[in-house]
């Protein structure tokens, strides 16, 4: 099991041979499908790999279906190649481990072909170290599909990654165990990792839509202006309606006059978040017209990509893409073909579903397009055993606006409000006093500062 390959009297000097291959599924020129290989114990090939798929000159390898491999002893366990003529993809590995020791790589997957879709289940990656990583990953049509797999490397460096997706990667998944050390990989580009431990978590995208005044609120109809949108060409007459899909959201009706060209709706701001290099946008559309509209935008290469066109069923259809986008010249947009009606689009930078109607607030900043609501609250005068009938208490955490009810007796001072510690606003807190009753005084002092330094009397 662990015996390199010294069985006795007729090892023929075997023991100082590092074996360069073990298996090799190889598609040249053609294309190998539907390969199945189960229960295969592989080991010590210490030269090169255990087990490889390979594609070169125009080659393909494609559904192969391996379950409960076990490589033992090698440079590398499992590697995974095709050419730039090549592709590898799709092939499925179910159960089987790998382990032992001399290992590079346990799971090596490369390009520059088309080398993504590969999918494992249940694999266990537990050798003690690994020169480079247990999972490889490197090329921009490459990646991985790795669900409920082990990863352990007890013996490897705290500051060495046990699984590393190059940059130019992205779209892997993987989720599982992770056991030591750390997964070094750009994650917004692969929020499919979900990995959490001590050493390192995934990431999801915010859900904060980009959209300023995706409720189609304010709408200008003889100046043809519509808050935070840019309606700049004339080629559609605009009227909006009271909401339907979504509460608070309005829908406008687009009249396509069919002649410069497509519409195009668009936001009025340049939209780009350096920290993601994807984008997911779309908008729910319903019409009669086929290929009304479609969502566009620039690709990461510089050319314009678009999203399905609307069926024309007359029915609501989300209409939206996700994609890698140009962050040298970012531009989205809704290019519009035929009479349509819109409602509720979204943005959100990172490869993550849309989230139409969720137009959520950042405590790092927000902008409303409707009717910003306040907490409403009661505001009752010190009781008769407080300390004294001018230190009012506000409840703190009930609301921000505080309807003053005076209990029949308007005529009474307020010096200070919450003047304990325990009782006091956060910093930075804004809240309305409303008398319903003339005759209170609000004294200006140290404590409550007003304007012009003059007491405000209700």
């Amino acid at each position: 099991y662990d015996w390199p390959y010294n069985h006795g009297d007729f090892d023929g000097g075997c023991p100082d041979i590092k074996a360069a291959g073990g298996v090799l599924i190889q598609a040249e020129g053609t294309t190998v499908e539907s390969t199945f290989l189960q229960n295969v114990f592989i080991y010590f090939f210490v030269g090169g790999q255990a087990l490889t798929l390979s594609a070169i000159n125009q080659g393909g390898v494609a559904y192969s279906n391996i379950q409960n491999v076990r490589l033992r002893h090698a440079m590398t366990g499992l590697k995974l190649e095709a050419d730039e003529t090549s592709f590898v993809n799709t092939n499925t590995f179910v159960g089987g481990a790998i382990s032992g020791g001399d290992f590079h790589y346990g799971l090596h997957a490369t390009g520059p072909g088309d080398c993504n879709d590969n999918k494992f289940y249940g694999l266990g990656i537990g050798m003690y170290d690994s020169e480079v990583a247990h999972v490889y990953v490197t090329g921009s049509t490459t990646n991985v599909k790795m669900e409920n797999i082990r990863l352990e490397a007890k013996d490897k460096d705290m500051s060495r990654p046990i699984v590393i997706i190059d940059d130019s990667s992205y779209g892997n998944v993987i989720n599982g165990i992770l056991g030591h050390t750390h997964i070094k990989a750009d994650m917004n580009r692969n929020p499919g990792i979900d990995t959490m431990s001590q050493k390192s978590v995934g990431l999801d995208p915010a859900p904060l839509n980009q959209f300023w005044n995706a409720a189609f609120k304010g709408w200008d109809g003889p100046n043809r202006i519509m808050p935070g949108w840019s309606l700049q060409n004339s080629q559609a007459d605009i009227v909006v309606f009271e909401p339907d899909l979504y509460p608070d959201h309005n829908v406008i009706s687009i009249d396509y006059l069919n002649y410069g060209g497509a519409f195009k709706l668009m936001s009025d701001q340049t939209l780009k978040v350096e920290g993601h290099d994807f984008v997911t946008f779309g908008v729910y559309a319903k019409s009669s017209v086929p290929g009304s509209i479609s969502a566009a935008m620039r690709y990461t290469s510089g050319s314009i990509i678009s999203s399905a066109p609307h069926s024309g069923n007359g029915e609501w259809e989300f209409i939206g893409m996700s994609a890698l986008y140009s962050k040298t010249a970012p531009y989205f947009y809704f290019s519009i073909t035929g009479d349509v009606q819109l409602t509720a689009p979204t943005l959100t930078f990172g490869q993550t579903p849309a989230t139409p109607g969720a137009s959520l607030m950042s405590s790092s900043g927000a902008r409303m397009s409707g009717t910003f609501t306040l907490g409403g609250a009661i505001g009752y005068p010190p009781s008769a055993e407080d300390s004294s009938p001018y230190f009012w208490v506000l409840p703190k955490n009930e609301g921000n606006v505080f309807m003053m009810d005076m209990l029949g007796d308007p005529v009474r001072h307020i010096h200070r409000l919450n003047h304990s510690g325990a009782d006091r606003f956060p910093k930075g807190t804004v809240i309305t006093l409303v008398f319903e009753e003339s005759g209170t005084r609000v004294k200006h002092s140290a404590y409550i500062k007003l304007k012009n330094n003059q007491d405000f009397v209700s």
